[in-house]
């Protein structure tokens, strides 16, 4: 199973992400050709938990914060296909960004989990943004704080191939001009990502959950628009999908050529092998061994 890995800081929006992702992709995409591509989880209890906090943000009322991180599962279908099944942690709330001694062991075990990421997501609320922009001390410590977090994935794995994308939550709170200042002033601050040579796959995007959208003492304000492109909504975990169906078809792309220069290596030796004189292969016979070699490739 791939593994799509979340980092988010306290209030960026990543919960409740995954709640209406989880709800919206599996109303399913329909392509050009009308099949359909749905992202769903197998496990019932999983199911009811997502549509539970789903529920409580239809009902006009903000999930409480994750107290205790778990684990989704996913299957990715187009017309019955499973595509790609993934994993994600919705770890529990402040966990990156927490000073507690007691949590150290539960921090080590999140950071270790991301070793095994085939996707990371970083998610940057669009008010964190704006107020960095601002030259709010704060926010821009938030920012550079997940550029070290970054950095700790790169000493940990040194992995600089793993495809990376920047989500900006919380969109509805910029104009369209705003969210393309938004996304050059996060790749200018993020230069371990986008700067010119590191030769990583980055993207950025802006996704949202509704219009004028804010959070009153925990009540939902603003209207809640969830649909399986709404608000981009689905932007992230197709960008995950592709980066993931690229690599395997690169690995297969070249598994295959790897196995086609052996094939031609076999059949050159068995050519080798019968010019030689019956006398010299009667003391030394290596055509079974080279017609076993060729029978392997097909």
């Amino acid at each position: 199973m791939d593994k799509i890995s979340f980092y988010g800081l306290s209030r960026s929006g990543k919960s409740c992400y995954i709640f209406a992702m989880a709800q919206a992709l599996s109303q399913g995409i329909q392509f050009p050709d009308g099949q359909i591509l749905t992202v769903k989880t197998p496990d019932p209890r999983q199911m009811l938990r997502l549509y539970k906090a789903y529920e409580t943000m239809k009902n006009g009322q903000w999930p409480m914060g994750t107290i205790e991180s778990y684990n989704y599962n996913f299957n990715v279908r187009k017309a019955l296909e499973n595509l790609m099944s993934f994993g994600l942690t919705d770890y529990r709330g402040g966990l990156l960004d927490c000073m507690d001694e007691d949590d150290i062991e539960e921090q080590d075990k999140l950071f270790k989990s991301y070793e095994n990421s085939s996707v990371l997501l970083f998610f940057i609320g669009a008010d964190t943004i704006r107020d960095a922009r601002n030259s709010d001390f704060e926010a821009n410590f938030k920012i550079e704080y997940l550029n070290t977090l970054y950095g700790n994935y790169l000493d940990r794995t040194h992995d600089s191939k793993t495809p990376i994308m920047i989500v900006i939550t919380k969109s509805d709170m910029l104009s369209p001009q705003e969210i393309e200042q938004s996304k050059i002033f996060i790749k200018k601050k993020m230069q371990e990502m986008f700067g010119v040579g590191t030769q990583i796959t980055a993207a950025i995007t802006a996704v949202t959950l509704g219009r004028n959208l804010s959070n009153d003492n925990g009540e939902l304000e603003g209207e809640l628009i969830i649909g399986p492109t709404s608000g981009n909504i689905h932007i992230p975990i197709l960008y995950s999908l592709y980066c993931v169906m690229a690599k395997k078809l690169e690995e297969a792309t070249s598994n295959l050529r790897s196995a086609e220069t052996s094939y031609r290596g076999a059949q050159r030796d068995l050519s080798r092998e019968l010019s030689r004189s019956a006398f010299a292969r009667f003391f030394d016979d290596n055509e079974s061994s080279i017609r076993s070699r060729l029978s392997s490739y097909n």
